[in-house]
């Protein structure tokens, strides 16, 4: 879970959109993103937006949210959409996801040709920041 204190990834990039972003960030000329190693999302989707309050980044980044495709379709975090994600199949736990902040567009890249289970689970989206395109990609190994 995340530590009340620092989270372990959080990277603000400036951005000039004000469409983009979202009122209750702390500073609407940043755009920001979250990482999180969950060790299962599955009961803690909450506890989580709670440690966020009130400045949702505008990406979450999971890793290891231990979910099945079914599940993880059915887990709504209030605020995001579910942007791109891996999920495994053959073994348990694992898994990594992005949900981006409802006032971001964002398309999925796919990836999974280059996911093999507990090798290397990757998901990305594509995102337009003003005038830029960037590219998220979480990672699990």
């Amino acid at each position: 879970m995340p530590s009340a204190k620092t989270p372990r990834f959080f990277m603000d990039l400036t951005c000039n959109s004000p469409n983009l972003l979202n009122q209750s960030t702390s500073n609407s000329n940043f755009f920001t993103i979250f990482h999180q190693n969950i060790r299962s999302l599955r009961d803690k989707h909450q506890d989580l937006l709670s440690h966020l309050f009130p400045n949702f980044p505008h990406v979450l980044c999971i890793t290891e949210h231990h979910l099945k495709v079914l599940e993880l379709q059915n887990t709504c975090i209030d605020h995001y959409t579910l942007g791109a994600h891996f999920c495994r199949t053959t073994y348990a736990k694992g898994g990594v996801v992005i949900y981006t902040l409802n006032t971001v567009c964002s398309t999925s890249i796919n990836l999974s040709k280059f996911c093999i289970e507990k090798d290397i689970e990757i998901c990305a989206v594509k995102i337009k920041v003003h005038t830029s395109v960037l590219c998220i990609i979480t990672v699990y190994r």
